[in-house]
């Protein structure tokens, strides 16, 4: 209980402050009654100390030590029994405890400190234990309401009228949620600067006061808020009292009913998440089955996809997303799901991406596949989603790109499949836009929007080990590459030469610059030390594929 509400009990009718006004708002938890003087090594933070002086009465200066130890710790205050061994406070004492707010409290000798300190701890517990009851039943009012299928907005209107204050509920972006019909639509716009404020502090404190003129506060100039945090596995956002600051603090009871409507609402939040977990872990099943070809039947396809309202596009386009960290140390999935600030995390992510691609005006639907965001996105057939350089959309996903870094410090990197005609397409779009995105990784770039490229016939030999395209290459051509010098080169050429121009002589005669019997020649040599039909479709394939060879082969 207040200092000053203590003071006012019967037993205390002859006790007079004598110092320290200011300080008789401060919260008493418990008494003690000083018989050492190194009593300051056992008091406590908001601890009102009885004494009669006696461990000081040939020690001037002890006192003066006293107070401003106990100022220090953060003691309620000091009530001394003059006129027994201190014939009254000396002045430098008063002075001291007056400089740092701190009450000193003259007693009257008609009562024993016993007495006081029995007496007023009896009154602190009965004070609590009515306190106690109280958080009890608003916990057990807010907790029916909501077991009766009330909303959280119900429940911010019932704390309004329990405590007699605008309450509003905001979440950890600073963005409104709700807020109670005490507080009018102007008066919320002209607080929510110094809320956004106090809200993206390090540390925010429970209590603040903002200067702002409303008539809502009968003429005063300034309102106090009291902040309470809302958490379930991570910060939801806060519970926000307004009040007039002519009371300086709210009551213990006003600030038990707001812990208790916190507590409920934080339970209905995380049985909210819950849900959604839910039903995005549903959502998120049936697109891993999709795109991994668990689902056969064009039957159960319809019929699951229906929920997401992905029937009836003419055209679909798959964007995977994900957060650069393709060169940072690899976490176990084992810490990934016991790490509750990784988890929360993901969940930021999560809804920062949907915020964000809802902006594009584009019909699409959020799922999340391992370490991917993947967006299935549903077009209209006059939608124009080139993945060209110039191409608006491609613009635009650079634009979201950089405001997810700049705006929420998310580095993230998108690859964008090709455009696909039916539904059962969607996982080819799919794995074009994970294979896009791991090009991207591949050539050590960040932040980027990368389309899908088919690949060529050299980027499908890049696959093959090099020692295997090296024995295929010699294979082909046997005895042709043990001749020395000139030779080999101008048989290879010619050979070259002669697919190039899809196997006419003449051709390759005019191209090389000789006679058309001097390639006849060439090849004719060609056939027999490579023991190989040169015009055979299957031995044509054979040697146009190790000519391309040639190339890697040099260059690796």
């Amino acid at each position: 209980m207040l200092l000053k509400e203590l003071i006012s009990l019967p037993i205390y009718a002859n006790a007079k402050v004598v110092a320290g006004h200011e300080g008789i708002r401060n919260t008493v938890q418990s008494v003690n009654i000083m018989d050492a003087p190194d009593i300051i090594h056992y008091l406590k933070p908001q601890e009102l100390l009885l004494t009669t002086g006696y461990a000081m009465k040939d020690q001037p200066g002890a006192l003066l030590s006293l107070v401003t130890s106990m100022a220090e710790v953060g003691c309620a205050g000091l009530a001394i029994k003059t006129k027994r061994f201190l014939q009254e406070v000396p002045e430098d004492v008063l002075r001291c405890a007056e400089k740092l707010q701190f009450p000193i409290i003259e007693l009257a000798l008609d009562q024993s400190l016993g007495d006081l300190s029995n007496y007023s701890l009896s009154h602190i517990l009965e004070k609590r234990t009515g306190e106690l009851h109280y958080a009890l039943t608003t916990h057990k009012q807010f907790s029916q309401m909501i077991m009766q299928g009330k909303s959280t907005e119900d429940v911010i209107e019932e704390l309004s009228l329990l405590i007699n204050s605008p309450v509003i509920l905001m979440d950890s972006q600073a963005s409104l949620m709700f807020r109670s019909q005490s507080i009018s639509e102007e008066l919320y716009l002209k607080l929510l600067p110094e809320l956004e404020s106090i809200m993206q502090a390090p540390s925010p404190h429970s209590s603040y006061t903002i200067p702002i003129l409303s008539p809502h506060f009968s003429g005063t100039h300034d309102a106090r808020i009291e902040l309470l945090p809302i958490a379930t596995f991570q910060l939801e956002g806060f519970l926000i009292a307004l009040t007039s600051n002519s009371s300086k603090h709210f009551s213990n009871l006003t600030k038990h009913a707001l812990e208790q409507a916190a507590n409920v609402i934080g339970l209905e939040l995380m049985k909210n998440q819950a849900v959604k977990e839910r039903s995005r872990r549903y959502k998120n099943e049936f697109f891993s089955d999709f795109v991994d070809g668990l689902i056969t039947s064009e039957q159960e396809l319809m019929h699951r996809s229906k929920n997401y309202g992905l029937l009836g596009h003419p055209v679909y386009i798959s964007v995977v997303a994900k957060r650069d960290t393709s060169f940072e140390p690899e976490r176990s999935d084992g810490a990934l799901e016991t790490d509750g600030r990784m988890i929360s995390e993901r969940d930021r992510h999560y809804n920062l991406l949907k915020s964000e691609f809802s902006k594009l005006d584009l019909r699409f639907v959020l799922f999340t596949k391992n370490d991917y965001f993947c967006f299935l996105v549903a077009l209209h057939a006059s939608q124009d989603v080139t993945a060209g350089k110039e191409s608006k959309f491609m613009t635009q996903l650079k634009q979201m790109v950089s405001n997810l870094n700049e705006l929420h410090g998310i580095p993230i990197s998108l690859g964008i499949g090709n455009p696909v005609l039916q539904l059962p397409h969607i996982p080819l779009s799919y794995k074009e836009a994970v294979e896009a995105l791991q090009t991207g990784y591949d050539a050590r770039k960040t932040q980027f929007v990368q389309p899908y490229r088919a690949k060529n016939f050299n980027n499908l030999l890049r696959l093959i080990p090099k020692e295997e395209l090296k024995e295929y290459y010699e294979e082909t051509f046997k005895d042709l590459l043990s001749i020395e010098g000139k030779e080999r080169s101008d048989l290879l050429k010619t050979l070259s030469t002669f697919y190039n121009t899809h196997c006419q002589l003449a051709e390759t005669a005019k191209q090389l610059f000789v006679h058309r019997n001097t390639v006849t020649y060439r090849l004719d040599k060609c056939e027999r030390l490579t023991c190989r039909d040169l015009r055979d479709p299957v031995e044509s394939l054979r040697f146009r594929i190790a000519f391309s060879m040639e190339s890697l082969l040099l260059t690796e």
